[in-house]
């Protein structure tokens, strides 16, 4: 019998703190990649008040989604993940990591920072026009 393979909707926010973006790193994954900070929605939210709710789960920012991005698609071998990215702005806070992730990294717009990130973010982020980013 075939199992229904899911597919999932995310949220990931890029954070930009003095030129350089945050990315964060799953205590569970045994790989060094780096993800921007995000994760699914629950239903009845909306994509914005996904990102809100995650980042401030994931990091204790309270941020504001101010302009979305770009996609993003990770192809699993029993999931699949497709979701956005916003452009967020800090409103409060200072980055206090929950139990779910275990470092975090303040990276450049450059090929070096991008190597550190999982390929699904890399392979967007990479062809961005990081100088007319914001609004």
């Amino acid at each position: 019998m075939d199992t229904e393979k899911m597919i999932y909707f995310a949220v990931k926010a890029l954070i930009l703190h003095e030129g350089k973006f945050l990315a964060l790193h799953k205590r569970i994954i045994e790989e060094d990649w780096l993800e921007l900070p995000g994760g699914r929605m629950e239903f009845g939210e909306s994509a914005e008040e996904t990102v809100i709710r995650e980042v401030f789960e994931e990091t204790g920012l309270i941020v504001k989604p101010v302009k979305l991005l770009d996609t993003w698609n990770s192809v699993h071998e029993d999931y699949q993940i497709t979701g956005v990215i916003y452009y967020c702005i800090i409103e409060n806070g200072e980055v206090r990591l929950s139990d779910e992730h275990d470092r975090y990294e303040w990276l450049k717009a450059d090929i070096p920072g991008f190597d550190k990130l999982h390929k699904a973010f890399r392979e967007k982020m990479v062809n961005w026009d990081w100088d007319n980013l914001k609004l």
